[in-house]
């Protein structure tokens, strides 16, 4: 059944042949070798897809898998006529620190992230097409009580470009050609000053029309509970990366 269960996992989880390759270090003619039945796997390949998909290995080599059991619903339970809630989420695109790049050169080409191979989110009290969400990856913006911290995650909602001044001292996400910026950002004229939070980086002046896409931050997630511990590792964090950038300084 191996080959069977292999084509409806990819199924329920929405992924390409080649997309399960690269997770599992096959090449895609291997992995429909397995899928046609004509190649049988290595144990180690087996262990490791039943591992990553929390299914028993006998059950992944012997047995038909459903879809219920992929998606982990209880078999043993009947239910009436299934209606759709009035309300669903919408999901939300989401820039992962391994997505970045893409989005930049993606947005910037065809200025739509309905274009972009971007995984989603799913939110309640979180709606509308018109919001983005990006992974914090960096320590930029960590200054003060509020500050971010990798793996925090903000939702921004897109404001057009004619309305840039209306962000005006606001925590903003900004594409250029170049760059993804998680700022605060200042509007003069038609210039724009984004400003990190962290005392060791330099603001970065824009004129306006450098700025690709503006993203105003509507909501905050946090990755882990506020903490005197946090703050002091964030501080040292801080001070690290204080004396990394003084060294880059002439005369240093």
């Amino acid at each position: 059944m191996f080959g069977k269960n292999l084509k409806k996992i990819r199924s329920v989880h929405g992924m390409s042949q080649q997309e399960f390759a690269e997770l599992f270090d096959l090449k895609r003619g291997t992995l429909g070798a397995y899928e046609e039945d004509r190649s049988n796997p290595k144990l180690e390949t087996v262990m490791k897809i039943a591992k990553h998909f929390s299914i028993a290995v006998e059950d992944l080599l012997t047995k038909e898998l459903t879809v219920n059991k992929l998606l982990r619903f209880n078999e043993a339970i009947t239910t009436g006529k299934v209606t759709e809630h009035e309300s669903s989420f919408t999901g939300i695109p989401c820039i992962t620190e391994a997505k970045a790049d893409d989005f930049i050169a993606g947005y910037t080409d065809a200025n739509n992230i309905s274009k972009i191979k971007l995984p989603l989110i799913y939110l309640p009290n979180v709606e509308g097409d018109d919001k983005i969400a990006l992974v914090v990856n960096d320590l930029t913006m960590s200054g003060g009580a509020s500050g971010f911290l990798p793996k925090d995650m903000i939702i921004g909602q897109n404001v057009p470009l004619n309305d840039i001044a209306t962000t005006n001292r606001e925590l903003v996400v900004v594409v250029t050609e170049s760059a993804l910026l998680l700022r605060k950002m200042s509007y003069q004229g038609d210039k724009v000053v984004l400003k990190a939070n962290h005392p060791g980086v330099e603001p970065v002046a824009l004129n306006t029309a450098e700025v690709k896409g503006i993203w105003k931050v509507v909501h905050v997630f946090r990755y882990t509970m506020p903490t005197g511990e946090n703050e002091l590792e964030q501080r040292l964090a801080q001070l690290e990366n204080t004396i990394a950038s003084l060294r880059q300084r002439p005369g240093w």
